[in-house]
């Protein structure tokens, strides 16, 4: 008992420590350099691995297969409650996507997943993204945001709007459900892209022919410019001018670019 009581400590101290570099790697993932993200994200992993292993053998100890066999569904059910791209009410409400089916959704992110959440008339609207630095780098209108190019206007899966019931984007109709949304960012409009797509990755090179079939409209917005600088890209809500809208607001550095949301019809 004596010789045990020490050992038990430094396991509870381990477990402790093992916890708070798990949070915290989440936490001071975007504030650093890219390069560190993938060796960090090998740690982070390692940490996670041994964690679960000992909370089974906690598990299974404490209440054997089965204590061990609820820890299991538990932690699957939460995996596949991330992992689902959840539609109607619900999806407003379920937490925004990880796609297990690409590789970095296992790492740490420089870009982390926000969201915002609105109202627009009887309608409730969820919008999902990545949200990346600048890091002293020109972004809208530079090497990573080029002018003319399709972007997915964030980082990571693409953004994705979620609603309970059918609006319009910028005048472009999304009969409730999910949509993808892609922007061509230029110097004084925006080319906005709504698209019936939510499961691929953003990458923007494989917006191929499949993707454009998917698309559910195109329309073109005006790019305004802000005094205060952003650093981190962000999507906001402002009220709009009429009841049941919303004005969608993407803005990053000193660029703003506003998009009219409304409730439609059934």
């Amino acid at each position: 008992m004596v010789t045990g009581a020490p050992a038990s400590r430094r396991r509870r101290i381990g477990t402790l420590l093992a916890i708070a570099i798990l949070v915290g790697g989440v936490a001071i993932a975007p504030r650093l350099d890219p390069g560190w993200l993938l060796p960090l994200s090998v740690v982070w992993l390692l940490l996670l691995a041994t964690l679960t292993i000992r909370f089974l053998r906690l598990a299974f100890r404490r209440a054997g297969w089965i204590g061990a066999s609820t820890l299991v569904v538990l932690a699957a059910s939460g995996a596949v409650l991330v992992g689902r791209d959840w539609e109607g009410p619900w999806g407003t409400r379920a937490p925004c996507r990880r796609n297990w089916g690409w590789l970095p959704s296992y790492l740490l992110r420089s870009s982390p997943t926000r969201s915002v959440t609105f109202e627009v008339g009887s309608r409730t609207v969820k919008v999902c993204y990545g949200s990346p630095r600048a890091r002293g780098r020109k972004m809208i209108g530079g090497s990573p945001v080029p002018f003319g190019h399709l972007w997915r206007t964030g980082a990571n899966e693409p953004t994705t709007i979620r609603t309970s019931g059918p609006i319009t984007i910028g005048g472009i109709r999304l009969d409730g459900g999910n949509a993808s949304l892609y922007t061509v960012p230029g110097p004084e409009t925006w080319e906005i892209i709504l698209n019936g797509s939510t499961g691929q990755w953003g990458i923007e090179s494989e917006y191929g022919d499949e993707l454009e079939a998917a698309e559910l409209g195109r329309t073109v917005v005006p790019s305004g410019r802000s005094d205060r600088h952003q650093e981190a890209f962000g999507i906001l809500v402002e009220p709009g001018t009429t009841p049941g809208s919303a004005v969608l607001v993407l803005a990053w550095e000193t660029t703003v670019v506003r998009l009219p949301v409304a409730e439609a019809n059934p």
